[in-house]
């Protein structure tokens, strides 16, 4: 599953592998510099309705055609995850998502783009706008919690799992920890 990289993205040059910091790495000879091969950056919006369900589009390429799951995609370069979350959401549903809060980051080796991907979910607390699928969204619609239909990656659901979490856990009231019963102090009469 692993592609490397093969030439040096910056001069062009034939890449060679170095020991660096224990590890093998890529190494440019001309440029005398480590090649590194990070993660790629994908960002989700996690969106629910007055009725608590869950906002999903069905895929309409690869990879995951086909299939359900969240509205997202790659950050680009010169955007935050929260803004890449917010574009995506708008890009495939129509909708607008205000004041994201992050769920979650989790790591996934995919095999369709041979490297690992760290996907950062974000909650739309409000949003607004009509719900019309685009871009490579076939289809939007909301969903039950407990009617979910299968997703096109684990990592959806974790995240969605992740949110109801908070969500659930938001909505516990707040105890303050038991204070140690104070005696009451002797009367005097």
């Amino acid at each position: 599953m692993e592609r490397r990289k093969r030439y040096c993205p910056f001069c062009g040059e034939r890449l060679k592998m170095r020991t660096d910091a224990g590890r093998e790495r890529l190494y440019c000879a001309a440029e005398d510099r480590l090649v590194y091969e990070n993660p790629i950056p994908a960002a989700t919006a996690i969106v629910t309705d007055t009725a608590g369900r869950i906002l999903l589009v069905l895929r309409s390429c690869e990879p995951g055609a086909g299939q359900w799951a969240l509205p997202g995609g790659f950050v680009e370069n010169g955007e935050s995850p929260a803004e890449a979350a917010r574009r995506e959401l708008e890009e495939e549903t129509g909708l607008r998502g205000d004041d994201p809060q992050l769920v979650d980051v989790i790591h996934q080796e995919s095999r369709y783009y041979a490297a690992s991907l760290l996907i950062v979910g974000y909650r739309f607390a409000r949003f607004e706008g009509d719900l019309l699928p685009a871009d490579d969204a076939a289809e939007a619609k909301f969903f039950d919690p407990a009617e979910l239909p299968a997703l096109a990656f684990e990592s959806h659901r974790r995240l969605i799992d992740a949110a109801r979490l908070r969500l659930s856990s938001a909505r516990q009231p707040l105890r303050r920890p038991a204070q140690p019963r104070r005696s009451a102090a002797p009367r005097r009469s």
